[in-house]
């Protein structure tokens, strides 16, 4: 029976979420061309490095590795400004969780972050964790995260509801109705918040 390079084991990893997930290809294991990925820590890719990498994984539809995940955490680590990913995540899980919205200024002080220093840098920051939660299948996590005055509805002001849609379009979700649409997602992040991470 001829050998299909599909049916090789793939090599698994855990990623800095304590998940489990590919880490090289079938293909390449079959090939032996066994990417530079897996010699070189993330931690050690230059600014311009991790673009790449992370552009080439979205390229070939490789969003749900680790090494991409890993990538888009160190990249938004660097450029945030004093806004930390994961602590951005762990507030947005534990707010989920309790079915609650938060502020953007919520962000920053989880980072111990002022606020007058990265309130321009929140929306990229929110942009890197949508892909991020994205690559994992996630919902979009930023749909809880609102201005101050709307955190005890979870409605979205106007022009902030038009990026989130058309980040959430920009993913490849179909949006017709943009206020169903943010419900629907915040319904999400709730039901997602309310299950175990695979690391816990």
């Amino acid at each position: 029976m001829p050998y299909d390079p599909s049916d090789a084991p793939s090599s698994v990893v855990v990623g800095r979420d304590g998940a489990e997930c590919e880490t090289v290809p079938r293909e390449a294991q079959a090939t032996g061309r066994i990417m530079d990925r897996m010699v070189k820590p993330i931690e050690d890719h230059s600014d311009q490095e991790l673009k790449n990498v992370i552009e080439n994984h979205r390229r070939h539809g490789k969003v749900h590795e680790c090494y991409y995940l890993d990538a888009m955490e160190e990249l938004a680590r660097r450029k945030g400004q004093g806004l930390d990913f994961r602590k951005s995540f762990e507030l947005i899980r534990k707010t989920a969780t309790e079915r609650r919205f938060m502020s953007y200024k919520d962000l920053a002080d989880a980072s111990g972050a002022d606020w007058s220093k990265v309130r321009y840098a929140v929306n990229t920051h929110l942009g890197d964790l949508i892909l991020y939660a994205h690559g994992k299948g996630w919902p979009m996590l930023s749909a809880v995260v609102v201005n101050q005055p709307n955190v005890a509805t979870g409605a979205m002001e106007p022009p902030t509801l038009k990026g989130f849609v058309e980040a959430a379009r920009s993913l490849g979700y179909v949006v017709t109705d943009e206020e169903k649409f943010l419900r629907d997602q915040q319904e999400r992040v709730f039901e997602w918040a309310a299950q175990p991470l695979p690391a816990e």
